[in-house]
C-alpha cells in the first residue's frame, strides 16, 4: 500500500470489494488514526494550492508485518445483515404481492451483478497477469459471482413458493 487518503481508500474498497465488504468514512477514520498511534502506520499532511488539506497514509514496516498476521488469522464470524431477509421475515404482515415485488428487485439487482461480473471476470481472465493479485482477484470475484447466482435461484424458488401460498389461499 502506498500512500492513500482515507478517501482515496474508500473509494477503492467500494469499487473494487463491494461485493462482499464495505467500510464507512467512520470507519476509515478511526481506523487509520489507531494504526498511526500504534506506529503501524505514518500520516503525511500535504496541502495543494486552491484544496484542502490531505492526510496520506502509508504502513510501516511493522504495519506491514501485522497485515501479514492478520491476513492468515482465520475470520471472525459475523451473521450476515440483510435488509430483504428482515422484511420478509415479516411477510405475513403485508400483501403477498409486496413480497413477491420485493423478490423481483432482487432477482434483476442479482441477475445485472451475475451479468456485470461475468464480463468483469472476462477480462481478467483474458489478460496476462497484469498483477500478482490478479489470481486472488478472480477467487474473490468468482466467490460473488456463485452467491449472486445462488440468489437467482433462491429468488426463483421463493417465488414460485409464495405463487403456491397464493393460489391455496385463493381456494
Amino acid at each position: 500500500m502506498g500512500l492513500e487518503t482515507g478517501y482515496a481508500m474508500k473509494k477503492h474498497v467500494e469499487r473494487n470489494l463491494g461485493y462482499f465488504w464495505n467500510e464507512s468514512y467512520g470507519q476509515i477514520y478511526p481506523t487509520l488514526r489507531r494504526l498511526v498511534e500504534e506506529g503501524l502506520a505514518t500520516c503525511q499532511h500535504e496541502r495543494k494550492p486552491g484544496s484542502r488539506r490531505r492526510n496520506r497514509y502509508t504502513l510501516t514496516p511493522a504495519g506491514w508485518c501485522e497485515l501479514r498476521v492478520w491476513l492468515v488469522r482465520p475470520p471472525e464470524r459475523r451473521p450476515p445483515r440483510s435488509e430483504l431477509l428482515l422484511k420478509l421475515s415479516f411477510g405475513e404482515r403485508v400483501p403477498l404481492e409486496a413480497c413477491q415485488e420485493l423478490l423481483e428487485g432482487h432477482r434483476v439487482v442479482c441477475e445485472s451483478d451475475v451479468e456485470f461480473l461475468a464480463k468483469l471476470e472476462a477480462a481478467l481472465r483474458g489478460n496476462t497477469r497484469l498483477h500478482r493479485d490478479q489470481p486472488y482477484w478472480l477467487i474473490t470475484l468468482r466467490y460473488g459471482r456463485a452467491i449472486r447466482e445462488a440468489e437467482v435461484r433462491w429468488c426463483d424458488e421463493s417465488l414460485e413458493l409464495l405463487e403456491k401460498i397464493k393460489h391455496e389461499r385463493d381456494a
